[in-house]
This record gives structure tokens, C-alpha cells and sequence, in this order.
């Protein structure tokens, strides 16, 4: 990258954009529990909604975007693992026959790290070294909240994600069957940790 990228935390007004993105980097499984929900509202206005619940771990306040030169050219969506789970809206506004083959997939966790829903980069910005500022913001983030580690899952089919986590030091900890309708379009993936150096 020419310029240096600058972090700012998301605010509110980033929602839809947030939402965009978001789906951009998992639309099999924001698609699942979202198209159709609600009866003329499309996906990513739902997703916005939800971002602006500020009482959720989804909330805009988790995720962080990088610009450079006053464009966007990344996001970084993350948060204790703890919160790792289903949103109690969630569980009452989607039936439980499109969450339940998702539940291990949305609770899926490692104990003590920042665990990171999305990354995603500009297309722009891709291969000029703004992943890897995003996995090092990561890896500060986690620092602060004293966190021993960063944690992501990936699906096994996406190789090029695969392979730069594992060139970024993350290893797999934990394995997980896809179930459908995601068979679709995947077969299993892990979850991945990248333990975070003591500051001490």
C-alpha cells in the first residue's frame, strides 16, 4: 500500500454498509437466515437493523473499518468470544428450521479470544497488505481486551483465505460439518486460532 491505513470504530450511519459487506463475505449464511424474513424488506435492510441493535454483539460497535485516503478499504467485525452466540432476537424472529443447521456455526468459539465474525477487503486494496494490517489490528484489539488469542472460522474450500490465516500463524483447532442447505456450496471448515504475545 502506498498509504498508510487509518482505523476509525463504525458508527450507526455505517450500517448499511457494514451490511453490504457482510453479506458480500457470507451470503450463504446471511441469506439463510434472513431473505424472505420479513415481507418486503430485502436482506441487507435487515442486517442494517440489526448492526443498529447496540444491546447485541452484532451491534455496529464491534466492528472497526480501515480507509486510506478517505476510501473504504476494509472491515474488521469482532468481539469477546463469550458473546459468541445466538442474539435472543435472532431466536424468536427465525425459525428454528433455518437456524437450527446453522447453531454450531453461529456459536462456534475459543474460550479467552477476540473472535473475528468478518474480514473483509476492498477488492482495490486486495494483495497490498491490508489483510494483514487488519490481522495485526486484530491482534491489538485482542491485546486490549486482554484476550489470549485471535479466533475465525473459515470454510476449507475458500484456499486463498485458508492459506493466508496460516500464513498469518492461525491454526485449526476445531473442525465443523456443514449442514443444509450450506452443503451446497461447502463440506466442512475450522476454526482457527492465533494465539496473541503477552504485551508483558
Amino acid at each position: 500500500m502506498t498509504d498508510e491505513p487509518e482505523f476509525r470504530p463504525a458508527t450507526a450511519e455505517d450500517a448499511p454498509v457494514l451490511a453490504q459487506k457482510i453479506r458480500e463475505v457470507s451470503p450463504d449464511v446471511v441469506d439463510t437466515l434472513l431473505k424472505g424474513l420479513l415481507p418486503g424488506i430485502g436482506v441487507e435492510n435487515i442486517l442494517s437493523m440489526a448492526l443498529r441493535d447496540e444491546s447485541s454483539h452484532y451491534s455496529f460497535r464491534n466492528c472497526v473499518l480501515s480507509e486510506v485516503d478517505g476510501a473504504l478499504a476494509g472491515l474488521l467485525f469482532a468481539y469477546p468470544a463469550e458473546l459468541q452466540g445466538i442474539p435472543n432476537l435472532m431466536e424468536h424472529m427465525v425459525p428454528s428450521s433455518r437456524l437450527e443447521p446453522l447453531r454450531e456455526l453461529l456459536t462456534i468459539s475459543e474460550p479467552g479470544s477476540l473472535y473475528v465474525n468478518t474480514l473483509w477487503v476492498a477488492e482495490d486494496f486486495r494483495g497490498q497488505g491490508m489483510a494483514d494490517a487488519l490481522i495485526e489490528y486484530a491482534r491489538f484489539w485482542a491485546g486490549s481486551l486482554e484476550c489470549s488469542a485471535v479466533s475465525l472460522f473459515c470454510w476449507r474450500d475458500n484456499a486463498r483465505a485458508v492459506s493466508f490465516y496460516r500464513r498469518q500463524g492461525f491454526r485449526p483447532v476445531r473442525e465443523l460439518v456443514a449442514r443444509p442447505p450450506l452443503t451446497e456450496k461447502h463440506d466442512r471448515g475450522d476454526l482457527y486460532v492465533l494465539p496473541v504475545a503477552d504485551p508483558s
